[in-house]
């Protein structure tokens, strides 16, 4: 069923729920529509009459044309207008077999068109559709008035409301769960921007450190240095020697405490990157594979994560994927890192595009190259390769 016009439209898992929900209600609504007609069907094959009256053929063709607009109108692809078009010859269809066969049981096909009408529209409108195609069923019943036609057409009104509102509840829950997607991407956004916040503070106050710290004991020592080299007794010259050494020992401590952080600061560690990327995206999955043996510089890490974003944005924007495949393996030259989804890759998708070439020359400035395989069937497969070591640029 088409979705209104403004409404969010799903894709790769939620996608995938969306188009097994249709599916399960489209076997419904043939099972139903079967049933609805099966009564006057038997009296049609056998020759016997409905309501006094036989079986016309003209009204096996109209429950053919219902059953065929059903059809058409739950196929996964059709333009919006095409759908409401749909819609309204399974209730012109609807009202023809009431006119032809006068039995009030007509009045229950509606309830199909009721729930394809909800799941493509607002509750208010779905409403309104529901009362005009119910009068419009009472007026071709109207000819022949029977005992059970008010009774009948109550319990198709209850139906009809009560399949509106289920579907409304359903439309609600997938807003809400939408909402929930959003704001655990935001909240996983601050995190890590929080995170960078924090990394460079530290960076400033090991700056401040160096400053501070490392100043004032490279003045002292240089001092002592000066006092010994301008002092002519040698017990005193020797004295500011040791000082000096003291002092640089210190220094040489502090230089490696320093160091030490830094490392710690820049240190990327690419399987957890990895997975905190495959956690702030809800769809498609995505299962991550880091071979233990990896070990890849802070320079390389990063590229590769940029790669891994842009794998992903492609699975969930264009390939609508279920699921994607990152995988991280060590060569004897170098590391890949291979993202394979089973979307439905388009060949045009494989014309590179701004995130496509970014992360080409992200990888050519540290001797690396990128493969790019798409086909029908096939998914969208990103190929990035970088070699042990990064070249050392001018």
């Amino acid at each position: 069923m088409a979705a209104p016009a403004g409404l969010w439209q799903p894709s790769g898992m939620e996608a995938y729920l969306k188009a097994r929900q249709g599916l399960i209600f489209g076997i419904g609504a043939v099972a139903v529509w079967l049933a609805l007609g099966w009564p006057v069907l038997r009296e049609y094959l056998a020759g016997g009459s409905v309501r006094g009256g036989p079986v016309a053929d003209l009204w096996l063709v109209c429950f053919a044309i219902f059953g065929a607009a059903l059809l058409a109108a739950l196929a996964p692809k059709r333009r919006r207008e095409l759908h409401w078009t749909l819609l309204g010859v399974q209730v012109a269809a609807v009202a023809a077999m009431a006119n032809i066969v006068s039995w009030a049981g007509m009045s229950m096909f509606l309830t199909i068109v009721a729930w394809q009408v909800a799941m493509a529209t607002t509750p208010g409108k779905a409403l309104a559709w529901v009362a005009a195609q119910t009068l419009a069923v009472t007026l071709a019943l109207a000819q022949a008035l029977n005992p059970d036609l008010c009774w009948v057409i109550a319990k198709s009104i209850a139906l009809q409301l009560l399949l509106v509102f289920t579907a409304h509840a359903l439309r609600r829950e997938e807003e809400l769960a939408r909402a929930l997607t959003n704001s655990n991407r935001e909240l996983r956004a601050a995190q890590s921007i929080i995170a960078n916040t924090v990394r460079d503070e530290e960076r400033l106050r090991i700056s401040r450190e160096l400053h501070d710290a490392w100043g004032h004991e490279l003045t002292a020592l240089g001092l002592q240095l000066e006092i010994a080299s301008n002092v002519g007794e040698p017990r005193r010259a020797n004295e500011h020697v040791l000082q000096a050494k003291t002092l640089a020992r210190a220094l040489l401590t502090k230089v490696r405490d320093v160091v030490s952080t830094l490392r710690e600061a820049e240190r990327c560690d690419l399987k957890e990157a990895l997975a905190s990327l495959a956690h702030s995206v809800p769809t498609p999955v995505i299962h991550v594979d880091v071979a233990p043996d990896v070990e890849v510089g802070a320079d390389q890490a990063h590229v590769l994560v940029r790669c891994a974003q842009e794998a992903i944005t492609n699975a969930v924007r264009h390939a609508r994927a279920t699921n994607l495949s990152l995988r991280v393996y060590a060569e004897q030259d170098g590391v890949r890192l291979v993202a394979r989804d089973d979307g439905k890759a388009r060949p045009q998708a494989s014309v590179p595009g701004t995130g496509l070439l970014g992360m080409r020359e992200r990888l050519e400035q540290l001797g690396g190259r990128l493969a790019i395989q798409v086909g029908e069937g096939r998914g969208f497969t990103v190929d990035a390769w970088l070699p042990a070591r990064a070249p050392h640029t001018a």
